[in-house]
């Protein structure tokens, strides 16, 4: 995957949503960035504008556990549904405020999960992660 300029951010909390834009665009002006308070409308745009795109979007996903409608461990099992041209072009990682051991454990035994971070996102997190993409 090449450096990134596309983020999504599924949570349900519009606070949380506009910070993690503030830290992303504080680091990486130039940053498309697309919020979603609903997992079940950012899996149908994902589905959508990655699916029928010919070319490919280096994009990073910064993905909620707890939400009420779907779950992140939901929103993990239907993106895994989808095709693996579509999955080449995320790195996913964990954003919550959860403190159980096990979800971390269960971030870092899924293939489709890159990384794993507490909220709030800090600009400090985002250049980890686009460390991370660069190596």
């Amino acid at each position: 995957m090449g450096q990134p300029k596309h983020f999504i951010v599924v949570d349900d909390n519009r606070t949380n949503n506009l910070i993690c834009e503030y830290s992303i665009r504080k680091l990486l002006r130039e940053a498309h960035v697309n919020l979603f308070t609903d997992p079940e409308v950012a899996l149908d745009e994902i589905k959508i504008q990655y699916g029928r795109s010919e070319k490919e979007t280096a994009t990073v996903l910064f993905l909620d556990i707890n939400m009420p409608s779907m779950t992140g461990w939901d929103f993990l099992e239907v993106f895994r549904t989808f095709d693996k041209q579509i999955h080449k072009q995320f790195a996913i990682f964990i954003l919550t405020s959860s403190v159980d051991e096990r979800d971390k454990e269960k971030a870092d035994a899924d293939p489709l999960v890159a990384g794993f971070f507490s909220k709030p996102l800090t600009i400090n997190s985002v250049e980890m992660v686009m460390d991370q993409l660069r190596d």
